[in-house]
């Protein structure tokens, strides 16, 4: 429902009714998935609970509560909270206010604890109404703001506050009303508090290569061969808890006749009694063999039951194992044992831990929309065959919660094939809506259902699992596998920087960059309050501006120290060197001009495997290759579809001291007479291509073409 702003005065004849004190507080607002509508706050209520209005579930919203208002005022400062709810923000007479935008459900509970502040001030001064107050006792609250011990943004944050009371005017009853002019018009808040603007650029510090590389490389490991593992053993505890394990159907009848059937199968396969850890000696978990026999987990053995366990004089084990390792550490069991019950919770933080980072880090989604994900939300592109990850966008004021009455188109990820395989580990462990639930118990339902685990969880999870890494196994050197990143603690709000040197950076260069990483490059175009959201472009461009200026430094050193190029654009190669190196410098001071500078910079010199691409989109044979598949106009050059006859290749010494690399490789591989003969023919035409490359290379150098 929408209410037209008025920037005007209101008018006498104008009558808006007190709410109904049984009136749902979110009664215009969307509520996500799996709420009790039933049980939502009501206007009398003393706390509201808004947090189901949230569009991103993994996000801890405060409760608004009014108990803290002097009792008198309570009542008008309801009214004034339920228009915020109910209705759009009205423009302001300055006009800076985007027309029709709901107030966030994430700043409520701020603009309550500065209309809290407002409201003791007007009992302190004896306003019994809103409406009381005048143009005298605005300037006044203005200093008393001022006077207070409070960070400036917060005293811009109260001074807004007033702010938008005055702006919800004729959405309230007349006790409600602030009939003053618009608060200290002709001013910002933070000019009237002295507060200086400051820049929202993105200054989160990048994960150092030699932390990321390895904690990518653990989580990966986890997908792969420890995370079965775990989720098998929580799936096998989970079934014994709830009597649906296949192992249960063996036990049947009276208790004591499932426990000597319990006994005598321990005896005759040598399985020793489940132990509780840590005592000695050894004693016995008999809330596991209830389990095991499949016996409701209410009530406890007898002693007399338990007498009839221990008196077989069986073995006991120090825990009580579940599941069986199965997963692989450079060719040796991950672990020595299997996993006991009480590691199972401990273990799943780890394992959603590392999936996170592997779902994250490689799709280049923000870390809540990735906490936002839900059952179900791969798929692939039927036309290309892409990996597709399907969510909801993680910017952007006009968002709505996941209820089906608001459900939004969802926003398409391109990924890779990890990145679908984290997600499938993920859908295997639990039952819950999404990936990362707030609450893990396979089998019960709670309000918990309705949130996903919040942003500061799941950084401790990344924290915790690179520890228990570091604990459990070591490197050859006996140093840890994963080192700690001196710029800071590991948090998943610094991956999308971090991926962005990466792929800018990755041993082959930019040219590699789309091909397996390219998707998120070319495809991260959220949008932020209806203007496109740039800061994954504006970190793209910085990497490459970073690694664009060090190239042409370093090839012109190269060049004057007389490195030689040949092929057939080695002069334009020279001259591009050269022109860049002359390039005085201009100093950025945001990631906006970092772009700008980057495309006036660029020599769009290229260097990949054994070869160099002088980038000439006219000339370009991988690019009339592209174009001749069908496929989209290129923005720079394809490796995967190089062709050495293309006139844009130039090779470096350093090309040719690679290719020479690989020319022992390949004549090693003509001479296998173990191998089938194509590909001993196949190894002989690429090393005499090869050769032959090589030898123009030096034939050039010898008949002194230009240095």
């Amino acid at each position: 429902m929408t209410t037209p702003a008025h920037s005007f005065p209101l008018s006498p004849a104008m009558s808006v009714p007190w709410p109904d004190g049984h009136v749902a507080v979110l009664r215009n607002r969307p509520v996500r998935l799996g709420t009790d509508t039933a049980g939502l706050s009501r206007f009398d209520d003393d706390t509201w609970h808004i947090r189901p209005a949230h569009p991103d579930p993994h996000t801890k919203v405060g409760n608004i509560s009014f108990l803290p208002f002097p009792e008198p005022l309570r009542r008008q400062f309801r009214a004034v909270l339920l228009a915020t709810l109910d209705h759009p923000q009205p423009v302001e007479p300055d006009g800076r206010q985007r027309a029709a935008s709901l107030i966030g459900i994430g700043s409520l509970p701020v603009l309550t604890a500065d209309l809290q502040l407002f409201a003791h001030w007007m009992w302190e001064h004896s306003l019994a109404h809103i409406s009381d107050v005048t143009e005298q006792d605005l300037a006044e609250y203005l200093s008393h703001v001022l006077r207070l011990a409070k960070s400036p943004a917060r005293k811009a944050d109260a001074v807004c506050a007033v702010r938008t009371l005055w702006l919800f005017r004729d959405l309230v009853p007349e006790p409600c009303r602030l009939g003053t002019g618009y608060p200290w018009q002709g001013l910002t808040a933070n000019a009237l508090v002295g507060l200086r603007a400051t820049s929202g650029e993105n200054r989160r510090p990048r994960i150092q290569d030699e932390t990321m590389e390895p904690l990518l490389a653990w989580a990966l490991l986890m997908v792969d061969q420890i995370g079965p593992d775990i989720c098998a053993a929580w799936r096998e505890y989970t079934e014994l808890k709830l009597g649906e394990h296949p192992s249960q159907t063996a036990y049947s009848g009276p208790t004591r006749d499932r426990l000597i059937a319990y006994v005598n199968h321990c005896r005759r396969t040598g399985t020793p009694l489940p132990g509780l850890p840590g005592t000695d000696p050894l004693q016995v978990n008999y809330r596991h063999v209830q389990r095991l026999v499949g016996l409701p987990g209410d009530g406890g053995l007898s002693t007399a039951q338990q007498r009839l366990i221990s008196g077989q004089h069986l073995p006991v084990a120090p825990d009580s194992f579940v599941g069986t390792i199965t997963g692989q550490i450079q060719g040796r069991p991950w672990r020595d044992s299997p996993l006991a019950v009480q590691e199972l919770p401990r273990l799943w933080r780890l394992l959603s831990g590392a999936l996170f980072i592997v779902v994250c880090y490689l799709s280049g989604m923000r870390p809540g929309e990735v906490l936002s994900l839900r059952r179900g939300c791969r798929s692939t592109d039927e036309a290309t065959g892409q990996l597709l990850v399907n969510g909801r966008r993680g910017k952007g004021y006009d968002r709505a919660p996941d209820a089906p009455e608001t459900a939004e188109p969802m926003r398409p990820w391109v990924v890779v094939a990890p990145v679908h395989d984290a997600i499938a580990l993920l859908e295997s462990l639990h039952d819950k809506p999404y990936l990362f639930p707030a609450q893990l118990r396979r089998g019960t339902h709670r309000a918990s259902d309705a949130h996903a685990r919040t942003c500061d969880s799941i950084n401790r999870a990344i924290t915790d699992f690179a520890s228990w890494v570091n604990e459990n196994f070591r490197r050859a050197d006996g140093t840890d596998p994963i080192p700690a990143d001196l710029s800071g603690n590991l948090n998943a709000s610094r991956f999308r920087r971090t991926l962005a040197r990466f792929i800018v950076r990755r041993p082959r260069g930019l040219i590699a960059a789309a091909l397996q990483y390219g998707h998120v490059d070319t495809k991260v175009t959220l949008n932020y309050a209806g203007a496109p959201d740039t800061e994954w472009l504006q970190d793209v461009a910085v990497e490459k501006l970073e690694l664009v200026l060090e190239q042409i430094s370093d090839d012109a050193q190269r060049l004057a120290a007389g490195e030689h190029v040949s092929g057939p654009s080695a002069d334009e190669y020279r001259r591009r060197i050269t022109e860049g190196a002359d390039f005085p410098g201009r100093t950025v001071i945001s990631p906006r001009s970092a772009a700008r500078l980057l495309a006036g910079t660029d020599p769009q010199v290229h260097h990949g495997e054994g070869m160099t691409c002088v980038w000439r989109p006219e000339t370009a044979a991988c690019r009339t290759a592209r174009l001749a598949q069908g496929q989209p106009e290129p923005g720079g050059p394809d490796e995967s579809e190089c062709r050495s006859a293309c006139t844009n290749l130039a090779f470096t010494d350093r090309d040719i001291a690679h290719r020479k690399q690989a020319l022992r490789a390949w004549e090693a591989a003509a001479s296998d007479l173990l191998a089938p003969r194509p590909l001993r023919d196949r190894a002989a035409a690429q090393a005499e291509r090869i050769t032959s490359l090589v030898q123009r290379h030096e034939q050039d150098h010898t008949e002194g073409a230009p240095a």
